[in-house]
């Protein structure tokens, strides 16, 4: 009897959960901390309005990642821009973060995750964990910035023109 009554529940359960229920996964637009663009676009990289970072930390890595993407991609400009704090900033260290998101002048390819953490490495970013998954790929350095260690997440999607970039003051 007490088999039966597990039974029932059982089925019960599975006809009120859903179970074999297909839903269509919803995209998933990039926010504010996510260091890669999730669904590939296109840009008309010539009509793409470029912004300077704020800050000597953020001037500084954009020094440093601009060159590296132009050299890649045959042309990079920083489009958006913004300063991270609050409760991100501090589960990550006690300071905020930096997100910088770069139109590049064509699609990502594989190739260019690997030539991107050659040229990053050559520039005295240390490689921590490669991330990649399926064709978002996801390269996390540490680097030394003004006496202090950073973490920087760089993220990109075949088949994309966008590459974001996040830093983090490292805990």
């Amino acid at each position: 009897m007490r088999f039966l009554g597990l039974v029932l529940v059982s089925l019960a359960l599975l006809v009120f959960s859903g179970c074999g229920k297909k839903e269509t996964p919803q995209p998933v637009s990039p926010g504010a901390g996510m260091a890669r663009p999730i669904e590939p676009q296109s840009l008309d990289y010539n009509k793409v309005a470029e912004v300077k970072p704020a800050g000597e930390l953020a001037t500084a890595l954009h020094g440093d990642m601009q060159p590296v993407l132009e050299k890649v991609f045959g042309g990079a400009k920083l489009f958006l821009f913004f300063e991270m704090g609050g409760q991100m900033g501090s589960q990550m260290g006690g300071g905020g973060g930096s997100h910088f998101t770069y139109a590049v002048k064509r699609q990502t390819r594989i190739e260019d995750v690997s030539a991107l953490q050659k040229k990053l490495e050559a520039q005295g970013y240390k490689l921590v964990l490669d991330g990649s998954q399926n064709a978002i790929k996801t390269l996390c350095f540490e680097k030394k910035i003004g006496g202090k260690v950073y973490s920087v997440t760089v993220g990109t999607t075949l088949g994309d023109q966008r590459v974001s970039v996040v830093v983090f003051p490292k805990g």
